[in-house]
């Protein structure tokens, strides 16, 4: 990757959170004020990010900076005939996002586990489960909980007005509370788990 100044980093980040936030570009006069410099020495820096292929740029239009990101795709190839060996040198059938596989939106988090109380449900020791941060969540759901100090993944269900969080392992009690419990918050829902070197679950 092409060296970069502190500048230049500081630009791109900016680019690419004002993107984000607005859905749109800035204009170079938005970029000079956000830094307090010359419209000038913005231009300057855009034009070395352009040379550095980092980005692109329409020059006819005045928000059409677009960052040049790294291509994450993964290439998926036929599947191999079991039995016999096969070497992959053929174009890929496509390209897979990994975000759309994983089913990652702004604002998920990753977490991994320590322990085999939901290994029922595949979530084993080492696992990272990613999560949506929400509380619009459903008895059944596996969901990310604070309890006090702790953090912990377990099935949600509901006995009358208690709320019941279920291990997937029947060597572990299920964590009853009361209604009136403090200290307890609901962080979000598991969307995916991956397990290395087994397999990627995606839940709904």
């Amino acid at each position: 990757m092409a060296e970069i100044t502190k500048r230049q980093q500081e630009i791109i980040s900016f680019i690419r959170e004002f993107t984000y936030k607005k859905g749109y570009a800035p204009t170079l006069r938005e970029i000079a004020d956000a830094f307090h410099v010359s419209l000038g020495a913005v231009q300057d820096v855009i034009n070395a990010l352009l040379k550095k292929n980092l980005i692109q740029k329409d020059r006819r239009l005045s928000r059409a900076i677009r960052l040049v990101e790294k291509d994450n795709r993964i290439p998926l190839y036929a599947s191999a005939r079991g039995g016999t060996p096969r070497i992959v040198d053929e174009e890929p059938k496509e390209y897979l996002d990994p975000e759309t596989m994983l089913g990652i939106e702004p604002g998920d988090k990753a977490l991994q586990i320590v322990g085999d109380s939901m290994i029922g449900a595949g979530i084993t020791d080492g696992s990272i489960v990613l999560f949506r941060p929400t509380k619009d969540v459903r008895d059944g759901d596996i969901v990310v909980t604070r309890i006090e100090d702790g953090v912990t993944v377990k099935t949600l269900a509901h006995h009358g007005k208690n709320i019941v969080l279920k291990a997937e392992n029947s060597n572990y009690k299920p964590i009853i509370l009361e209604p009136s419990v403090d200290n307890f918050e609901i962080l979000g829902k598991v969307i995916c788990v991956v397990n290395r070197f087994t397999k990627l679950k995606r839940l709904k």
